[in-house]
Formats: C-alpha cells, structure tokens, sequence
C-alpha cells in the first residue's frame, strides 16, 4: 500500500487526487491522510482508506497533543497494513503521517506544490528519499529535487480536450475567489468594472464566484450596469468555465496556477497577503515573468487601479493572446503521469 499525506485544502488534495488517480489505475493500494476540511470535497473512489488526523493549533499544548495523537493512530495504520511507501504532499497535517513514517523507517517522498518549500516539506526533507517540485524554480528547494510539475484534477483535463467556443466581440472574465478571495473580489471588482467606458462594459461577460450572503447583491449591480454576469457560490467545473475565459483574476496557490497554466489563461493575481513565506506571490511572481500575467497586491487592488489594469488589456486582445501562450508554455499537463511514474519507481522494492 502506498499513504498520501496532505493537508486538508485543495492545494494540499487535489494534486494528491491527481497522483492517486494514475496510481489506482496501476493497480496500487491507496491510502489517503489528511484532515477533516478534506472531507467535503475528496474523491472517495481513488482510495482504499482514509485517515482523519485533525492536528489543532489553537495552543502550544493542544498542538502538542494532537500532533502526537495523529503519530500514533498513523502508527497503528501501518502496523495494520503492509504499506511500503509514504508520499507527503505539505501542510501541517500532513505531519504526523510522515513523521510516523520515518520513525517506522518506511520510505518517504515529497512533493511541494508552490514555488517556496514549505515548512512541513522542509522539516521532512532530510529523512526523505526525494522531492518532487512544482516549479523549476523552487526557493528552498535542494539541487537533486526533481521537477515534475503540479498535477492537476481531472476536469482540466476534460476541459482542455474540448474546442474553445469565445466570441471574438465579447470579453469574458473569469473571477476565481474561493474562501480566501470571494469577499474581497466582489467588494472590488464590480465596481472596477462601474469605472470602465459603457462600450467596454457592453463587450462584458463575467463568471465569478461570491460568498452566498454576497450574491444577490453583486448579481443587483452587474443588472444596473447592463453586464451579463453568472454568479454562483460553488461552480462544480471551473476549468470547464475557464476553458473559454479570455482572463482570468484571482489568487496565486499552487492549483490555481497550474490550472491555469495547462489552460493557457492569462491572470490578473491578487496572492493572498498572509500566505505564509509569500508562497502566493512568488507563484504569481514566476507566472508574471514568463509574460502570462500581472500582479496586484492587495494594497493596491483598489476599483481605479483594476478598473484601468483591465481597460488597457481589453483594448489590447492581441498582446492577450500572446500572454496566453506564454502562460500555456507554463503548464505541465501531465504531471500526474510524470509523478506516478517517479513514485513507482521507489515503490518497486520489496515492502518493508
């Protein structure tokens, strides 16, 4: 059996999910161990179990405890089942799995989604036998660190195999929030949009994610400015949406960028202010520098400053499309394939 820890965001999940699917169709045995926040969107069908290992930070001695507590029950797992093999996928929950391991002296691997090693990654790297990076730029990252991409879900690649459909006369705006961006992006962005010329609104299609309580309001003002907007609280296939966006704008986490990468959308990245070691920023940062997009920290993502960021892009589609193939360089869509095969290649010892 092969254990993959992870955090419980879709950061830490989805590209666990992606190697879980390659993994599963080789015939391995998969154990998923992650927190409880995973258990509201994780697909059931890759794993043969899971573990919930809820590590609690609200103090030093709570913390303590828990941690330890997730260390023994991972250590009771692996007592239990013949697993040779753990894959660490970053997140302080994913801790107390690959701790159990390496103290059992199981063979560990790890794979880090953002362009900075992360603090649960760096804390495993020395006992582990490799790692995977996202990015070939990875601050923090050893020089044998291997670069396999971050894999991404299944629907990107359902989306990327169906044809573009965008009107050449229309513009489409794709607005990614999630529970980090959606406050902020429909206290924003419609009033960005307020500011724009009335033929550049007209030319409008806006899909955006907003927070239920937000909703009808957003949706109220879109109506009052003629903009044809479709507003949900949850798509279920965002990539499907972004396939035919002519931008995209929202945060910068690891999944976010790779999706966008394999899809070829240009971004206007808003990172996220406290991720921790401006992991955000410097995905947005390599993004930037490849010609596949812009920054707009969160002091400076004000409606006059986006209003006229997003003037001058819609006046100028055809550098957008050049960004869209700089961006699209980016992308590795088959990284999941590429990291199954690097896994497996530790898998084949005998088990331990």
């Amino acid at each position: 059996m092969i254990v993959l820890c992870a955090g419980g965001t879709g950061g830490h999940v989805f590209p666990a999910e992606g190697l879980a699917a390659h993994l599963k169709k080789r015939g391995h045995k998969l154990a998923l161990f992650t927190d409880s926040r995973a258990m509201n969107f994780v697909n059931y069908e890759y794993f043969d179990a899971i573990e919930i290992l809820n590590v609690k930070r609200s103090n030093i001695i709570t913390y303590v405890f828990t941690m330890l507590r997730g260390i023994l029950k991972s250590l009771i797992f692996f007592h239990k089942n013949r697993v040779n093999l753990v894959v660490g996928f970053g997140g302080y929950p994913s801790l107390p799995g690959m701790i159990a391991a390496q103290l059992t002296f199981k063979k560990t691997l790890l794979h880090e989604q953002n362009a900075v090693l992360g603090r649960a990654n760096r804390l495993l790297l020395k006992f582990a036998k490799g790692l995977a990076i996202s990015f070939s730029q990875t601050n923090g990252a050893p020089y044998n660190a291997v670069w396999k991409g971050n894999p991404v879900r299944e629907l990107v690649h359902v989306a990327m195999s169906k044809p573009q459909s965008k009107d050449p006369n229309r513009f489409h705006v794709c607005v990614i929030g999630g529970s980090q961006g959606a406050k902020l992006f429909s206290e924003i962005i419609p009033k960005a949009l307020e500011l724009l010329p009335e033929d550049l609104q007209k030319k409008l299609i806006v899909t955006q994610q907003c927070r239920h309580e937000q909703l009808q309001d957003v949706k109220t003002f879109y109506e009052k400015l003629g903009i044809e907007a479709c507003l949900e609280s949850f798509f279920s296939d965002i990539p499907g949406k972004l396939r035919n966006a002519d931008l995209a704008i929202c945060r910068a986490g690891a999944s976010t960028v790779a999706e966008l990468t394999c899809l070829g959308v240009p971004a206007v990245f808003v990172p996220l202010a406290i991720s921790k070691d401006n992991d955000q920023g410097e995905n947005a940062r390599l993004v930037v520098n490849a010609g596949g997009g812009w920054i707009l920290n969160e002091l400076e993502f004000t409606p006059p400053v986006l209003a006229q960021l997003l003037e001058s892009i819609m006046n100028n589609k055809k550098s957008l499309s050049a960004m869209s193939e700089s961006i699209h360089h980016l992308g590795k869509p088959n990284a999941a394939k590429d990291l199954a095969d690097w896994v497996e290649s530790f898998s084949q010892d005998s088990y331990l």
